[in-house]
Order: structure tokens, then sequence, then C-alpha cells
């Protein structure tokens, strides 16, 4: 059995993708699954997959980043995994595609796809740069960077141009995980949190983005990409909420999909990452 499963979710790419892939799939020997998160993800696998059958390939297409793979990331990924690994069907075989953009590429000490392949204790492959197509389809293709409006979506590290097989990096149970710590007990949250910068990053985080809004905007471009890190930050007219990009070199409004470039971001998101890993309020 090969399941190709997408996410449930409104944002205009992954919309065009579930439309197409589910008409696509049951004419090419794959089971298409929409999940909202990753726990219903586990649970329509665990419905699908009989103990009878041998689930030889599951591809996730979702946004990605370094870090994340739509509701997989760093701080879940060895529950996902393990119980991905323990559900019948499933077996040293079983290959997992993580098919959102940049996933096999380290940024920040940071690879989801190396620390997924740790915990499942199998065959993990992440993408190697901004990604279109699938695997299941055959058609897929990565780019390290591009241009899109004018603005420049930088290369994460080792990001290559790539097609077919070679856009995939390969993981297995041997790698060496990255990020996440090891806890017992793991608590899931959401919303936001206040913290204090040291020094003068807020100010610095502040008058960049002051500064940067002040310029014209363009549209996003439609990649399968996650946000590095998404913050809210009050401005003169009131709270707003940012996204950072292409490791941190692009600000993004997810409200309006409005974009700019921010070449300065990189060494902010540098000192907004250790933020993201502290639970919400």
């Amino acid at each position: 059995m090969r399941i190709i499963a997408a996410p449930r979710e409104g944002n205009d790419i992954l919309a065009e993708d579930r439309v197409h892939l589910s008409g696509w799939a049951p004419a090419n020997d794959w089971l298409y699954l929409e999940f909202a998160d990753a726990v219903d993800l586990l649970s329509r696998l665990r419905d699908e997959v009989q103990i009878s059958q041998q689930l030889t390939e599951i591809e996730i297409v979702a946004h990605g980043n370094p870090a994340i793979c739509n509701d997989v990331s760093l701080g879940n990924f060895a529950v996902v995994a393990e119980s991905l690994r323990r559900l019948s069907g499933v077996t040293k075989a079983t290959a997992v595609y993580l098919s959102g953009c940049n996933t096999g590429l380290q940024f920040n000490d940071e690879c989801i796809a190396a620390s997924f392949a740790m915990a499942f204790e199998g065959l993990v492959f992440g993408t190697r740069g901004y990604v279109t197509g699938t695997h299941a389809e055959r058609n897929e293709r990565c780019v390290a960077s591009f241009t899109f409006e004018g603005i420049v979506y930088h290369a994460y590290p080792g990001g290559e141009n790539a097609l077919r097989d070679r856009v995939w990096k390969h993981f297995g149970p041997n790698t060496t995980p990255t990020g996440g710590e090891s806890m017992q007990v793991k608590i899931a949250t959401s919303g936001f949190r206040s913290v204090n910068l040291a020094g003068n990053d807020a100010q610095q985080l502040l008058s960049a983005v002051e500064q940067i809004v002040r310029t014209k905007p363009v549209p996003s471009a439609r990649m399968r990409m996650a946000p590095d890190l998404t913050f809210a930050i009050r401005l003169n007219d009131g709270e707003h909420l940012f996204e950072l990009l292409a490791g941190g070199t692009v600000l993004r409004d997810p409200v309006s999909k409005q974009v700019w470039q921010f070449e300065e971001g990189r060494a902010i998101l540098q000192n907004l990452l250790p933020y993201r890993k502290l639970p919400a309020a």
C-alpha cells in the first residue's frame, strides 16, 4: 500500500494540491488521505492500513522548512514517528517522504527529516530545496533559491537544484537527531506568549520591521514553504502578525499574504529562534 497525505487547511497551494491529488491517486495505485493535524494523520493511517497489508510508502505533502513539515515539528517528531512505527502494516522497509520545502536541510543545527528518521527507525526522505511536484507522481523538482516578484527567497545551507530522485536526501535509522530536547513529558500548547528580548534585540526587531513595512510589498510566492518563525509585534497602528521565511530573509504578512525582502532578518531570526521552543501562553 502506498499513501499520499495532505493537510486539510485553507492555503491556496495546498487546496490545489488536494483537488489534484485526490483525483490522481486512485487511478495510480495510491491511497489519498487528508488530515487535520499529526494526531489525525496517525488515526487515519491506523484505520486505513490493515494488519494484512504492508505500507510501503507514505508521502506527506505539506509546508516545510528544516524544522517543520506542517504539523510535524522538532517539538513532536518523536511521538509522531514512534507512533507511526508501531502501526500495523508499518515495517522496516516503509519509506516516509516529508514533501515540503527544505525538509532535508539543516539550519541552526536542526533538520526535521534527520530527527524523524532517528525516532522512526526507518527510511525517511527530506527535500534539498524549495520543492514542487511529488514523489508519488515522479514529477518532483527543487531549487536552492528563487526570485519571485523581485523578492529573493534565499537558500538554506546545502540547498540544491535537482530533479526526481536527486530532490530527496535520504536518512536512515542511525541518523543523529537534531534539535528538540529529551524529556519524559511534553505538553501540547498553542498561542503566543510575551518574551523579553535581551539587550537591543527588541528595538532592533521593531526598527527593522517598521522600516521595511514602509516599503511596497509584493505577493508571496505560492510554494510549500513553512515559516521559520511566526511572531506578533506592536507597531504604531496596533499589533501585527508576521512570519519569517527563507532563513529569515523574507518577511510575510500571513493575513494579506504580502512579503518584503528582509536581508537583515537572518541575524534577527538567529536571536529569536531560542524563544520558538518556549511553551506557549
